[in-house]
């Protein structure tokens, strides 16, 4: 129960600790800014453009703008290169909130302050997967319409892309033309116009294409013409303009990484309080917001990470940008004595920064009159590189202690096993250690305790993570003083050969979780232990290894149905059963299988109306046939599981399944284990054990990697279903795609009842959850949506593989047990006994 719960908590506290939001409320605002340069500000976001198209074939004016109005630059984009997370740095200044994985990515989950709920009034226009982020629950100061969701159509052929762009475009000059004038007077106004054309041409067409640029210069043209009626109708120079893009896309139309192409992006400001110069300054993407809020006198929104790149200002003003800047820092203040309290630290070492910002802060208050402006910039700048340190400090320090935390609790976890499962009580055990032990630990919990609640920190979270490694490290620590280690090995002439091959073992398997082709490696080290070190393995044993080793090195499976390859390992099968087995009805009755199984695959039979299903339905009533005795049960469960496998192949699944079943048939040391473990009464684990738990998890993960289905979510393709199924069915789908993906691990499951299981299932405990120790520091809430997947998956993995394989050992009981004679006698002999 202990170690359930143990595991329970991990699982939870990695998406805790690396997944929770990093946006605190209610922080206190900066003040309004006095006699800012622009009334009013216009944004124009075209979505997916891309800074190394843009400025090869620059349109026409926008490069004007760039040569004789403004400043520009590159905006440098953070992963992941999405539109959401790339629109809410460009509008509130901040990153991707990791809570976000909650939702599945597709909003931000927790609410957050932006430009447009410290402008008087916000207009935006755009995609209905943008503009709501923003007006959803928003005040009466922010207004929003957004286009139907199926106008975002991929089929450039129809000539619609650009309606989405057009669009916007005209409701900004209905805009103009039907209520601009109430707003000539009002101050702190924000137009936000989402262009989404760009991106959908660049996915259907390539960002290099002419249409990525025609569409590109459409754009250009419209904001030429909305720039000049924007000017006529509020005549007062009162405006500023920035043109950018949310993220970049690469020569192949995607986005979401981290290459050049996807993270520069094009800045353009001009207008109101805008440098004139044609000057070039690069900035970071959450640095706009600041500026945007600058040049409207708007506070920053109180969760911006941003800086304001204040060269884009017009440096005549110089005392105005002082004022921002002195803003800035406030705020980015604020956030660090806001993380600083979430940590529930009152030393003077956790403290210092936060007490020289402020000091910084007073000093500049009092002498901002009277000092050189240009001395007071340099005070500011440095003191908001402080800031911005202080704020990345008190963020890592929090997660490196929640991490601290929880390696403690899972190696006090680890530890404890490994003495259970492989130590003996100790004779003598001195009580008075074991109270000092105790009174030690309640001392510790005490003083946690009593320093929370002196702090007066109100987040329990960083306490109870505490709480949680004390009392792992305490029942450790207990056992060690309890138990001895009787780590016994049968064959001490290997003894040292035994643990390297072990460790190398889990050590293939931590690369092959990222790099598939480690596996490969893994069984070639199988093949080594099972020939040196466990004896006896036949010739077939090694060359069906060798050919395992083959898998993981062949590319991931594919969609497009190879159908040569899955009928060739057809016509393998029907010549085994011809060769191998003696029974002629069941001989004939497995080759009419096999034959109906290839026949529906090429389709002269379909399958969908009853035959696949009967082929899949009717195999466990198929395999309860065969006899009991090991051997035989096994071929009939490999025979058996085979025709529903063909049926969902794409391409060399059906081969894979053959050398696994025939590699499983032949291991050498099962009864070798067996007189181990009469040999070991006290049930101690034993090395070779341990060896053996570590080639049942190879074999598990092989089974996941072997073809690629787990390691590339885009080999999951409906296509596999369609002699099943053709009518788009998620759940039948998705249950059958399972079921292909299962049919490998059932076979390692009926394996497993060949072993004297308790020990070695227990030994599979141990070094899965030695695995997941490591991968538990490669969880990160940063990088790309598939990176940050790809991280989760191999720790879930990872610690999930000993349950895994539990349950694939308890579930396959059926298949290897049950016989429907026997259910008959012993139901005859229940009623006569009852009689």
């Amino acid at each position: 129960m202990w170690g359930l719960a143990m595991h329970l908590i991990l699982l939870w506290s990695i998406l805790d600790v690396n997944f929770h939001s990093p946006i605190i409320q209610e922080l206190p605002n900066v003040p309004i800014l006095k006699d800012a340069p622009a009334k009013r500000l216009v944004l124009f976001v075209a979505d997916g453009l891309r800074f190394r198209t843009f400025i090869k074939t620059t349109p026409t004016f926008l490069k004007h703008v760039m040569t004789n109005k403004g400043v520009w630059g590159i905006s440098h984009t953070r992963m992941p290169t999405e539109s959401r997370p790339g629109i809410v740095a460009i509008c509130a200044g901040l990153y991707e909130d990791p809570s976000a994985i909650f939702k599945g990515w597709k909003e931000n989950p927790v609410d957050f302050d932006s430009i447009f709920n410290q402008s008087h009034y916000s207009w935006a226009w755009g995609s209905p997967d943008i503009i709501p982020i923003f007006t959803k629950g928003a005040k009466a100061n922010i207004h929003g319409d957004s286009y139907p969701s199926d106008w975002q159509n991929f089929d450039i052929t129809h000539g619609q892309i650009w309606r989405l762009d057009s669009w916007v475009f005209d409701k900004y000059i209905d805009w103009l033309r039907e209520e601009a004038y109430k707003f000539k007077s009002t101050d702190r106004i924000i137009i936000f116009l989402h262009l989404l054309g760009c991106d959908t041409t660049g996915h259907a067409a390539k960002p290099y294409s002419r249409e990525y640029i025609d569409n590109m210069n459409y754009v250009d043209r419209r904001i030429e013409e909305v720039v000049q009626m924007t000017e006529n109708v509020f005549g007062d120079n009162g405006t500023a303009y920035i043109f950018t893009a949310d993220h970049g896309m690469t020569d192949w139309g995607s986005h979401g990484s981290g290459s050049t192409d996807e993270t520069e992006t094009p800045l353009i400001a001009w207008g109101a309080g805008i440098n004139t110069f044609n000057i070039r300054h690069n900035i970071e993407q959450v640095d706009i917001t600041p500026l945007i809020s600058s040049l409207i006198g708007a506070p920053i929104p109180i969760n911006s990470e941003g800086v304001l790149p204040w060269e884009y200002l017009n440096v005549t003003n110089l005392k105005y940008i002082n004022h921002a800047l002195l803003n800035n820092l406030k705020q980015l203040t604020h956030q660090v004595k806001a993380n600083c309290k979430m940590n529930c630290e009152n030393n003077g070492f956790a403290d210092w920064r936060e007490r020289e910002l402020d000091m910084k802060i007073s000093t500049l208050n009092k002498h901002f009159e009277t000092e050189d402006s240009n001395e007071i910039l340099k005070k500011i700048v440095d003191a908001i590189k402080l800031a911005k340190k202080s704020l990345l400090y008190f963020r890592q320090y929090q997660r490196t202690r929640f991490l601290i935390y929880l390696s403690i609790m899972w190696l006090g976890w680890i530890t404890l096993l490994f003495l259970k499962i492989s130590g003996s009580r100790r004779p003598v055990v001195h009580s008075f250690t074991l109270l000092i032990v105790d009174i030690i630990f309640a001392i510790l919990l005490i003083t946690i305790f009593i320093e929370h609640k002196v702090s007066g920190c109100g987040n329990w979270r960083l306490p109870s993570y505490a709480f949680l490694a004390i009392i792992s490290s305490w029942l450790a620590i207990r056992s060690t003083i309890t138990y001895s280690i009787k780590l016994k090995v049968y064959n001490s002439k290997y003894y040292w050969m035994i643990i390297a091959e072990t460790i190398v073992l889990l050590a293939t398997m931590f690369v092959g979780l990222t790099y598939r082709s480690a596996f490969s490696i893994g069984m070639l080290c199988t093949t080594f232990a099972q020939r040196v070190v466990l004896k006896d393995a036949s010739n077939l044993f090694l060359w069906t290894a060798l050919s395992l080793a083959v898998f993981p090195l062949l590319p991931v499976v594919e969609p497009y149905p190879r159908i040569y390859i899955v009928l060739l390992s057809v016509c393998v099968v029907i010549a085994t059963v011809t060769l191998k087995i003696q029974s002629k009805h069941r001989k004939v009755a497995e080759i009419f299988r096999l034959v109906i199984t290839g026949l529906t695959y090429l389709e002269f039979v379909d399958g969908r109306s009853w035959i696949s299903w009967l082929i899949l339905l009717t195999t466990p009533l198929y395999i309860f046939t065969y006899p009991t005795q090991l051997k035989k049960r096994m071929q009939g469960i490999v025979l058996g599981l085979f025709c529903p496998l063909v049926l969902l192949s794409a391409s060399y699944e059906p081969f894979f399944f053959i050398f696994l079943a025939l590699h499983l048939s032949c291991w050498p040391h099962w009864n070798m284990v067996s007189i181990q473990r009469h040999k070991n009464p006290k049930n101690l684990l034993t090395m070779e054990e341990l060896l053996i738990a570590a080639i049942l998890m190879l074999y598990t993960l092989l089974c996941f990697f072997g073809t690629g289905n787990m390691a590339s979510i885009s080999s999951f393709d409906p296509s596999w279903t369609r002699h099943f199924v053709t009518v788009f069915s998620p759940f039948t789908m998705f249950s059958l795609i399972l079921l292909k993906i299962s049919i490998p691990l059932i076979l390692i499951g009926c394996t497993s009842h060949t072993l004297g299981y308790s020990n070695i299932l227990l030994g599979v405990l141990l070094l899965g959850d030695c695995l997941s120790l490591p991968l538990m520091y490669y969880v990160t809430p940063q990088g790309s949506w598939l990176d940050i997947g790809s991280a989760i998956s191999r720790f879930t993995i990872a610690i999930s593989l000993p349950c895994l394989i539990v349950l694939l050992h308890y579930l396959s009981l059926p298949l290897v047990t049950f016989f429907p004679n026997r259910f008959k006698f012993y139901v005859n002999l229940w009623k006569k006994n009852i009689v």
